[in-house]
């Protein structure tokens, strides 16, 4: 595990965060999506698991991901063609306790999108995101992530 594992913040990762919202019924999705190149979602990984570690001493802990939107993608013409709007959120934090419950949905609080998370939870989303980085399916179903997010099923969440 590098050295960046124990950052508190990221801020430079190729990692997206967003919601989705069906142009028909003009309702938001209950889910929120994840997505990232193999290297964020590894360094996802490694800090959830450096976090986990710090917990065994601390009983609690933080990380933030920030949401860097590509730029090489006209979203908006994509989710026309699509039937959706896309919104991109700014940060996901997983905050780490002994008292959460077991995969506690996620809090979506002004673009930001929060995870109260028990070791319990943060080891299947490590788990999870392991499982997701060495699929050769990863792009074809999506996947659960924790607490009501998915891995991207098609990159947007748009099928």
């Amino acid at each position: 595990m590098s050295d960046a594992s124990n950052r508190k913040e990221y801020n430079d990762l190729n990692f997206q965060i967003w919601r989705v919202k069906d142009e028909r019924d003009g309702k938001w999705r209950d889910e929120v999506y994840i997505m990232g190149d193999n290297e964020a979602l590894q360094t996802l990984s490694d800090s959830l698991q450096s976090l986990l570690n710090l917990f065994q001493t601390y009983g609690k802990g933080t990380k933030k991901f920030k949401c860097n939107p590509p730029t090489d993608l006209d979203f908006k013409s994509y989710g026309q063609e699509h039937g959706i709007q896309i919104q991109w959120l700014d940060l996901l934090v997983v905050r780490l306790g002994f008292d959460a419950i077991d995969n506690e949905p996620f809090i979506l609080d002004d673009f930001t999108v929060e995870l109260s998370v028990n070791p319990k939870t943060l080891k299947l989303f490590i788990e999870r995101t392991q499982a997701y980085l060495n699929s050769t399916l990863q792009y074809g179903h999506g996947a659960d992530a924790v607490c009501g997010m998915r891995f991207s099923p098609d990159w947007l969440g748009a099928e």
